[in-house]
């Protein structure tokens, strides 16, 4: 809008500097020099934000993702890809699927987290190739011997084992549609993997649930009290069986 008024500026600026004379048409075509630069300018603050806004949405479309993953949310998960999108993690996994995939394999591990770094895009248009680093603990050795009936929820770490800490990337391919991108193409590419001594936090202080009664959930968030903190990490105490089925 903003540029469309200048244009219509510019323009009448330009037929008054046609219609004047000496002194006249030299200030006219100053100003008319200071409207063109300004046109220039903003055409290229129009492109610089809609770099930012296409990086922005993007980024926010793989937290999603990754909170997805990590909260086991059957919602966000599904959302950052288009219907028909190909996902693979070395072997295919439908959009349909990639909910039950996910918090299955996930399910197996006593925690998990995703964490998302490094994003790089290749832009043209509505098309978006896309890279981010990802560091991930998602093989935390479970005592399924601990588990009782019940949804999965984040469970106890096995004595004497390791857990592994890895890397790898992300790579997308991202599509824009009415105004939204979403991937189309969904690849990972591991790293390195790490293999460390993992703590049973989950004993003692572990609060986090993999539903929608995590405390991230809470509308309003509201200061937990020593008896609501204590009731959570004994809930993790206990924690409720998985399947036994994997994935990343």
């Amino acid at each position: 809008m903003l540029r469309a008024i200048l244009g219509i500026v510019i323009v009448v600026a330009t037929a008054a500097a046609c219609s004047r004379g000496g002194n006249d048409t030299g200030n006219a075509a100053a100003d008319l020099a200071a409207l063109r630069a300004l046109d220039a300018k903003l055409t290229k603050l129009e492109a610089d934000v809609a770099s930012m806004a296409t990086y922005q949405a993007i980024w926010d479309n793989e937290l999603n993702y990754t909170r997805g993953l990590d909260r086991h949310d059957p919602a966000l998960m599904p959302k950052s890809f288009w219907p028909e999108a190909s996902i693979s993690y070395g072997s295919p996994v439908k959009v349909a699927d990639i909910v039950s995939y996910a918090n299955d394999g996930h399910s197996n591990s006593a925690a998990h987290q995703h964490h998302v770094t490094g994003l790089t895009l290749d832009v043209d248009g509505n098309t978006a190739h896309e890279e981010g680093y990802i560091l991930y603990s998602s093989d935390m050795p479970r005592n399924k011997a601990l588990d009782t009936p019940g949804q999965p929820t984040p469970g106890r770490a096995l004595a004497g084992k390791l857990a592994t800490l890895g890397t790898g990337r992300y790579e997308n391919r991202y599509e824009r549609r009415d105004g939204t991108w979403r991937m189309i193409v969904h690849e990972y590419t591991h790293d390195i993997s790490m293999m460390l001594q993992p703590v049973d936090l989950c004993a003692t202080a572990c609060l986090g649930r993999w539903d929608r009664s995590d405390i991230s959930y809470l509308r309003p968030l509201i200061p937990l009290t020593a008896e609501q903190r204590a009731a959570r990490a004994e809930q993790s105490r206990s924690p409720h069986a998985a399947p036994a089925t994997g994935a990343r």
